[in-house]
């Protein structure tokens, strides 16, 4: 009993002897059939600790998608309050969520989360409705017939809440335009708009 309590502890060790990075307010993208956000705080090619909205049990198998990397699979080994530490089920090359360009040249970006919500949009004394369609910690997609102009500032205003994200439009296609924030959303926020999607 005593040599089996020994090797497990060694093999713990060992799984907590690799390489880490701290990577404070990473946002990760909970993947499934309700989506949630939560905030990496360290990662590893073996697992990752981060910080949850809503707590996630020991056992529980889940996916989670950060910036450089498509969404992983992996096991919450421990929870304690909101943070909990997920083991991969494979090693992943953690090192991507450094790199300024993905292997096809394209710039990685934190996760987006798809929503469709109707939200009052305020450019100067203009105010029009629009749809949003996709939302990340840094800014918003959204749908309009309005007439807009890359670097037009504003706010996007949510209804019945209230809440107000000031930010600059920095493009625009096809009737859809890109709207970034001025300060990153925090993470209680974000979740809430995921959630009433």
């Amino acid at each position: 009993m005593e040599q089996v309590e020994q090797q497990e502890s060694a093999a713990a060790m060992e799984r907590r002897a690799g390489k880490r990075h701290s990577a404070v307010l990473l946002l990760g993208k909970l993947c499934g059939a309700e989506p949630g956000v939560c905030l990496v705080h360290n990662i590893s090619a073996n697992g990752l600790m981060a910080r949850f909205v809503v707590a996630p049990h020991v056992g529980d198998s889940i996916e989670v998608e950060v910036r450089g990397l498509p969404p992983v699979r992996g096991t919450v080994r421990w929870v304690r309050g909101q943070k909990a530490g997920v083991q991969f089920d494979s090693p992943q090359p953690y090192e991507r969520i450094f790199s300024t360009h993905n292997e096809d040249g394209t710039t990685p970006r934190p996760p987006r989360f798809d929503v469709s919500m109707a939200v009052e949009v305020r450019l100067g004394d203009r105010k029009f409705m629009a749809e949003m369609c996709d939302v990340s910690a840094g800014g918003a997609k959204l749908d309009a017939t309005a007439a807009v102009e890359p670097g037009q500032a504003g706010q996007i205003l949510m209804r019945p809440s209230g809440t107000a994200i000031f930010g600059t439009i920095c493009w625009v296609k096809e009737g859809r335009f890109g709207f970034r924030f001025v300060s990153p959303l925090p993470i209680a926020t974000l979740a809430d708009l995921v959630v009433r999607k």
